[in-house]
């Protein structure tokens, strides 16, 4: 069995050598091992578009670090992506890369949760500008529960 403080330590580690493989604009939005599996997934976002071959330099950097591979004896198997479509925005320049989209939105105000969806005006460092029926709101970082673009397919 494993050493779970080890482990998370160890982990920590990776994750913090992965990071110096990223574009200095690149975060990473989540790190999941599953150890079980020797299988690692990397979601990653930037402000500009991201692309496979961005991807694909990454994987191989990861694939030719030493430190990062002699904690896998049996083999890593490795996946870095964008996020999907459905994805929540969960870091404020997500937020700012979608201003002028239609945004699903749950969120708390003083009173109760609310869940509606908005045109997203505008995004800063404190909060978002959402607006409906040409009614302007700001919305707190902190007061999001969850936010996600709303695609359409118009004819």
């Amino acid at each position: 069995m494993k050493n779970p403080l080890l482990f998370y330590r160890n982990m920590n580690n990776i994750e913090k050598e992965i990071k110096k493989f990223l574009k200095p604009d690149m975060e990473i939005l989540s790190f999941k091992f599953n150890d079980k599996a020797d299988f690692l997934r990397i979601t990653i976002d930037s402000m500009n578009s991201i692309s496979v071959d961005d991807t694909s330099y990454i994987v191989k950097k990861i694939k030719n670090d030493d430190m990062i591979m002699s904690n896998f004896p049996n083999g890593l198997k490795i996946e870095v992506g964008t996020p999907g479509i459905d994805s929540s925005l969960i870091k404020k320049f997500q937020f700012a890369k979608n201003v002028g989209r239609k945004i699903k939105l749950e969120y708390k105000d003083n009173v109760k949760s609310n869940n509606d969806s908005f045109y997203l005006a505008d995004a800063n460092d404190s909060h978002i500008v959402v607006e409906k029926f040409s009614k302007k709101m700001n919305i707190k970082y902190e007061n999001i529960i969850n936010a996600k673009v709303e695609i359409s397919f118009a004819k």
